[in-house]
């Protein structure tokens, strides 16, 4: 009888062991399978965060482009004032080549800083979407 007690000790201590493993693991953290519906909101708010990354890239970007054009600008402004000068003096030498090259030279640079100023305005209606996307991002943020 002591042999049938001792087995059937030994079975209980075996079950007891392996329960105990199964809800130790649980425990420790072992996760559940996801839903599907945990996954699509896994799914979409990882979305929403690279949007937000995305449009603050932007941000950074029309905000270098801005810079640049105003540099463009104000190089354009000086060559305009330079060209003009150098008209005056073409003019006042009587050289009616250098008169021509040198009205060439303005025009260029005056379409110059139209495009650039085009560039200037285009960046600042791109930076004011940008920054209207990310507050659109932050007030969906679960």
């Amino acid at each position: 009888m002591r042999s049938i007690s001792s087995a059937v000790v030994t079975i209980a201590l075996v079950m007891l062991a392996g329960t105990s493993a199964a809800a130790q693991a649980t425990q420790a953290g072992t996760p559940a399978p996801l839903t599907p519906a945990q996954k699509r909101e896994l799914r979409e708010r990882a979305e929403k965060r690279r949007d937000l990354r995305e449009d603050r890239r932007d941000v950074r970007h029309d905000r270098r482009d801005i810079v640049g054009d105003k540099r463009d600008i104000r190089h354009d402004a000086r060559d305009i004032r330079e060209d003009k000068r150098e008209l005056r003096e073409a003019r006042r030498e009587g050289d009616k080549k250098e008169v021509r090259e040198e009205k060439r030279d303005l025009r260029q640079d005056r379409r110059d800083v139209r495009h650039d100023a085009v560039d200037l305005h285009r960046d600042r209606k791109d930076i004011r979407s940008d920054r209207r996307d990310i507050r659109r991002d932050k007030k969906e943020k679960p």
